[in-house]
Formats: structure tokens, C-alpha cells, sequence
């Protein structure tokens, strides 16, 4: 009876990654809007910190995008940031395009990220603003792809698909691996299955008076996953959240062990919080970590075999995903690394169960429901300098 309870639920677990697969697949497949000039001038909004791998060309594709008016702004909280150089010899090679750099030290809130991107918000002359993490990398026309998105009737946000490469290592093969298959098959999943919300914050275009209404940037400071929020409050004023079939580059580059685990630790408190049922759930989606512990459980002949059939099942499945999104792996790497990604993932589902608080530059805050973030210990204040813009 334990052995065909285990089944059932490695079963039903294949089963739901084969559907993310098809929901992936449908989505990049889907036609893209077709384009209505004039096309409204755009703001990119690019805070940084430090310097990501292969930076240059992650920035240098937003300098060659096809689109008839556009602004570029880079932020960083420290104008000593190792970043402002490369943005720097990119602007003196493409003095075609508006760029501006803003060094600005002011907060609004616990979110890094966010408090770059209302100090940026404040220089930001267009009434669209592409909102972009310095890590990803675009083709020429990606931008008039999301603008035609948003322009649809009744549009508010358009997130982004991405697709993780420039894989170094272990962890960023895992990474990679998390991103291509379980991230980017939720997305189009809980869109197209279930028509609800999923944003992922390394792509969004909306316009300003819809931030505006939702409560700016000072609103969405408050929180660890300010994209989902976003995107949440943008569906509840009745606006319809977008998901282009636009695939975007995630560089990864050097990525530890180490780092992915805490990434990925960070990632599940964030999905613990914003959806505790949800979460509760995810560890049907994994079938291959169920089927290992139902083996060393059970140790009988069945559920070895049972925990055979998953993993051979499961690294075919993400073998066939990734090289329908175009990332190419040798195919004996992938029952290892699925085993070796999985197995982690498996072991540290359990911790945001019992586990609330992260830390975040120096500050120790606690994850409330909704991503809320309220301060356990907070760092002393540096002073705020602010640097005057920069025009290029």
C-alpha cells in the first residue's frame, strides 16, 4: 500500500511537469502583437549593483534596440559603484541613444532594488518605463514586442519569459536548470491553465499612471517580491497582466553551490508567503526527490524501480524543455544534474515552513504574509550621496 501511495504521487508529479512543459512550449509559441505606429516613447529603468557577469553585453543589447524613441537610465546607490565605467564606454559608443546615470543613495522603503528604481523614477521623462535587471540580455526588437503587448485593450503589465545561460558551473547549471524548467513553466502554467497572476521582475513594462495608482515605488518597497505584488495590484484595479512570447537572456555566469541554494531559499520563502497552499503543493513538482525518499523509506525492489522510472522521466522532460527554448546541454549531464538539483530543492522546501527572516544588506527583516517586510535589526544609516546626473 506505501509503495503504490508513492507511485501515485511520483505519477502525479510526472504528470504536472509534463503539463508545465506543453503550457512553456504553447507560450513561446504563441503569436506576438503586431506593432501600431506611433509607438509611445519608452523610459528603461536599469538599476545596478556591481558588476554582473559579461555586464557589457547585457547593457550593450539595450543600447541596439529596434525602437524608434527611447531613454536609457542606469542607478546606483554609490557613484564609486565598479559598474558606472562600463556604462560610461557604452554611452561614449553610442551617443545616439539618450543615457543617463543616476547615483543616489535615498530609500523608500526595505527593497534595495526598489529604492534604485524611485530614485531613477524621479529622472524618467516618458510615460512607459521598461523596467530591466542589469543581468539580462535582449534581442533588437524586444522592446516593440512588449510595447505591442501593452498597447492590447485592457493590458496594464507585461512581464517577460527568461531563460537562464552562460552557465560556469554547478550551481549556475542548477540555476539554469530551475529557471528553464520549474520557474518558466510555472509562469506560463498558472497563466494559461489558470488565468492568474505570475510576474517575475526581471522584465516589466507598464505606464507610470498605473504605478502610480497601486502606490508608486514607496508602495512596492515594502515588499521582498515587489514584481508579484505589482502584478497582483495591477489584476485587482482591473487590468489584465501580460505575458509576452518573449523569451529574455538571464546571464548567469559564476554561480556557487552556495549561491544557489540561498537564491533559491530566498525564492521559497517569497512563494511560502505569497501563496501557502501553492507552495504546500510544489512538492508534487518534484517527483524525483518523492521517489528518493520513498526508496530509502521503503527499500524494496519497487520503489528502486519507481525511483528509476522518475528520474530517467524527469531529466527527459528537462532535457526536452530547455532545448525547445534553445539552451543545449550534452544529454548524459541530465539525470545527475536533475538529480542533484532536485535533491536540494527537496531538502530545503521544508525551511520556510519554520524560517521567516532574511538578510538583506545589513538589515535583518522578516518576511510577513505577502512578502511584507518588517525590520528585526536594522543597519545604521550611511549617508545618502547623491551624485548629480549624468548626460550622455
Amino acid at each position: 500500500m506505501e509503495t503504490l501511495l508513492v507511485a501515485a504521487v511520483v505519477l502525479a508529479g510526472l504528470a504536472l511537469t509534463a503539463t508545465m512543459h506543453v503550457c512553456q512550449r504553447r507560450l513561446l509559441a504563441s503569436p506576438a502583437a503586431a506593432p501600431e505606429p506611433p509607438l509611445p516613447p519608452v523610459s528603461v529603468l536599469k538599476p545596478l549593483k556591481g558588476v554582473d557577469a559579461d555586464l557589457e553585453e547585457n547593457l550593450a543589447s539595450f543600447f541596439r534596440l529596434d525602437y524608434p524613441r527611447y531613454e536609457l537610465l542606469f542607478g546606483v546607490d554609490d557613484p564609486a559603484d565598479p559598474a558606472l565605467p562600463v556604462v560610461r564606454a557604452l554611452a561614449a559608443r553610442h551617443p545616439a541613444v539618450p543615457c543617463r546615470i543616476i547615483a543616489d543613495a535615498r530609500r523608500v522603503g526595505f527593497n534595495p532594488k526598489v529604492n534604485n528604481l524611485a530614485n531613477l523614477d524621479r529622472h524618467a521623462r516618458h510615460e512607459v518605463m521598461w523596467i530591466s535587471d542589469s543581468n539580462t540580455r535582449v534581442a533588437p526588437t524586444t522592446l516593440t514586442d512588449l510595447v505591442a503587448q501593452l498597447e492590447l485593450p485592457g493590458v496594464g503589465l507585461v512581464s517577460s519569459p527568461f531563460r537562464g545561460i552562460a552557465v560556469t558551473q554547478l550551481g549556475s547549471a542548477m540555476e539554469a536548470l530551475q529557471l528553464n524548467t520549474f520557474v518558466m513553466g510555472g509562469v506560463a502554467a498558472v497563466h494559461r491553465l489558470w488565468g492568474g497572476v505570475c510576474v517575475v521582475g526581471k522584465s516589466m513594462l507598464l505606464r507610470r499612471v498605473t504605478l502610480a495608482a497601486l502606490g508608486g515605488f514607496a508602495f512596492l518597497s515594502r515588499f521582498l517580491a515587489e514584481d508579484q505584488v505589482c502584478g497582483e495590484e495591477v489584476a485587482r484595479s482591473g487590468q489584465r497582466v501580460a505575458v509576452a512570447p518573449v523569451c529574455i537572456d538571464n546571464v548567469l555566469g559564476r554561480v556557487t553551490v552556495r549561491a544557489f541554494l540561498t537564491r533559491h531559499l530566498r525564492w521559497a520563502r517569497i512563494r511560502r508567503r505569497m501563496n501557502p497552499a501553492a507552495y504546500t503543493g510544489e512538492l508534487l513538482l518534484n517527483p524525483v526527490f518523492v521517489a528518493l525518499v520513498g526508496m530509502l523509506a521503503l527499500r524494496n525492489w519497487e520503489s528502486s524501480a519507481l525511483f528509476g522510472v522518475a528520474l530517467v522521466a524527469k531529466s527527459t522532460l528537462d532535457a526536452m524543455t530547455e532545448r525547445a527554448i534553445g539552451v543545449v546541454r550534452p544529454l548524459y549531464r541530465y539525470p545527475a544534474l536533475t538529480l542533484a538539483k532536485d535533491l536540494l530543492v527537496g531538502v530545503v522546501w521544508l525551511v520556510p515552513f519554520f524560517s521567516t527572516v532574511v538578510v538583506w544588506r545589513g538589515n535583518r527583516l522578516r518576511v510577513g504574509p505577502r512578502t511584507l517586510l518588517v525590520p528585526v535589526e536594522v543597519a545604521a544609516p550611511t549617508l545618502g550621496r547623491t551624485t548629480p546626473v549624468e548626460t550622455a
